[in-house]
């Protein structure tokens, strides 16, 4: 879960360390909530860790403010055999942090290494196509049978089933000689990649120190050094960044309102849309409503979006008509969301729970920070008689039992690592996907994105992604809300574009 993966460790005050690092000249201090539990670039698989990590490790490809794909590492990447088999041109100004010269190996090796480490991870996700990827996990071999160097700036990549999206998915390009030199905890005490930051020192669930790198691309990093600092739950990050500790802190949900009707903060606020899909999961095999569309239906129907992006979020969010973002998928086919609380009247007593009679009682799990939201949805189906009760809970084990589906109904979050529909559809509805937050099974859905899976042009891809996502929207397993804005607050350091689409921040 992209959007809802956070750290393992409590967040430690920023008080007694933001200013080791005073923010003068080169340096910048940012503000996070919690630091993650590791820094493996290797296997991360939260969004926190992926923003850290971004100072310092680059991927094959790139993705500008606008969510189009650009060179990384790559130059460029040329697909044939039905996009099984994918030709890799790699840059050649390249040094790793090391001061090694970066080649087509290392990629290899990068690879191999992601595979053999073990979890559910976003690199394993992304090479699971990939000829040899099982023989790896099962350790009956250390290699990927499916990738040749063919010189030391070319690769080639077999995958044993058609894979379109193969070159965007975000892969922590890492120099496995140092990692190899350095031993088991390397990631603790050393970056080992090509970005434009390394590490200096961390203090576990406190601080992340990076400092610029001298051998990146022959270009000055724009700052000397930037430190991760963790600012707790809640406004702390807000109330750091106005007594000046801290340089940028994320804004979080529930306190938009509070930042966005303080006029002192105007000239500090930024904001961007979310390459996001957010939503209420509910999973049938708790509760024997949620099986039936059209009560699916009508807690839809009692949800006003458009009054929660005026409202609520200060106009800083926006209304997916799909579960698709639109800047990756513009889907005209899609009817918009619409608020009828009427027409869920009818839909309930259609399905036999007139005014919610009938409907056992449920819980709708969440972490803290979106509790203030999540009072509206919930009093919405309680004054429609729909027994729904609202059950906050500690971020992390939230993660660990929503994965679980321990729930009967749970904020369900996504945010794309790679910026193709195939992140949303594939990775969240299709039948083998281990992300399906409620278990939806479809075939004739399946059948789309697999063979979408084998379409090498974007245009062709799309009209296939459009049918599969009206299909999960006729169907609704999940309920969409409201997509809040990344909302943040930056001193005059920063630029009106350091935050992404992506949820990650423009250290470059």
């Amino acid at each position: 879960m992209s959007l809802l993966g956070a750290a393992g460790v409590a967040a430690g005050s920023v008080a007694t360390g933001a200013t080791a690092w005073a923010a003068g000249a080169g340096a910048l201090r940012v503000g996070l909530k919690a630091l993650p539990v590791s820094l493996n670039p290797l296997t991360v698989n939260d969004l926190v860790a992926r923003q850290i990590l971004g100072a310092m490790y680059e991927s094959l490809t790139s993705v500008d403010p606008d969510g189009r794909i650009l060179p990384g590492l790559a130059t460029a990447w040329e697909a044939s055999d039905r996009a099984r088999r994918w030709k890799l041109t790699l840059r050649r100004d390249v040094v790793f942090q090391s001061g090694r010269p970066f080649t087509a190996l290392d990629v290899k090796r990068t690879f191999e290494a992601a595979v053999a480490a073990e979890g559910a991870h976003f690199a394993a996700l992304a090479l699971s196509k990939v000829r040899g990827f099982r023989d790896i996990r099962d350790k009956t071999s250390v290699t990927l049978s499916g990738v040749t160097v063919i010189d030391d700036h070319t690769l080639e990549v077999v995958c044993d089933e058609p894979c379109a999206i193969f070159p965007f998915a975000r892969f922590n390009i890492v120099d496995v000689e140092a990692i190899a030199q350095a031993g088991p905890n390397w990631h603790r005490e050393m970056s080992a990649g090509t970005g434009p930051y390394r590490l200096m020192g961390s203090t576990e669930g406190i601080r992340v120190d990076v400092a610029a790198n001298p051998h990146w691309r022959g270009v000055a990093a724009p700052f000397d050094r930037v430190s991760f600092l963790a600012t707790g739950i809640g406004n702390d990050g807000i109330t750091l960044f106005n007594d000046s500790q801290i340089d940028f802190s994320f804004v979080d949900t529930d306190a938009l309102r509070l930042v966005a009707d303080d006029p002192g903060f105007k000239r500090s606020l930024i904001f961007c849309p979310r390459m996001q899909m957010r939503a209420v999961a509910l999973d049938p095999r708790r509760v024997k409503a949620f099986g039936d569309l059209r009560v699916r239906q009508a807690m839809s129907l009692l949800i006003d979006r458009e009054a929660m992006v005026e409202r609520f979020f200060r106009g800083m969010a926006r209304v997916h008509n799909g579960v698709v973002p639109p800047a990756l998928l513009s889907n005209e086919r899609l009817p918009p969301l619409l608020y009828d609380p009427v027409k869920a009247k009818e839909l309930l007593v259609q399905a036999g729970y007139p005014e919610g009679r009938g409907l056992e009682p449920f819980a709708v799990h969440i972490v803290p920070e979106y509790r203030r939201e999540f009072v509206y949805y919930v009093s919405q189906w309680n004054n429609a008689g729909i027994p729904a009760k609202l059950v906050t809970t500690p971020r992390q084990e939230f993660i660990t039992r929503s994965r679980r589906r321990d729930y009967d109904a749970f904020l369900f979050g996504w945010t794309a690592t790679y910026p193709d529909p195939m992140n949303f559809l594939d990775e969240l509805f299709s039948s083998r996907s281990r992300f399906n937050p409620v278990g939806w099974v479809n075939a004739e859905f399946d059948a789309i994105i697999e063979a979408a899976m084998a379409l090498s042009q974007p245009k062709e891809r799309a009209t296939a992604y459009k049918d599969a996502e009206q299909i999960v929207m006729g169907d609704l397993p999940v309920i969409p809300l409201v997509v809040p804005d990344y909302v943040a607050l930056r001193s005059n350091a920063l630029t009106d574009t350091f935050i992404t689409p992506f949820g990650g921040m423009n250290f470059a």
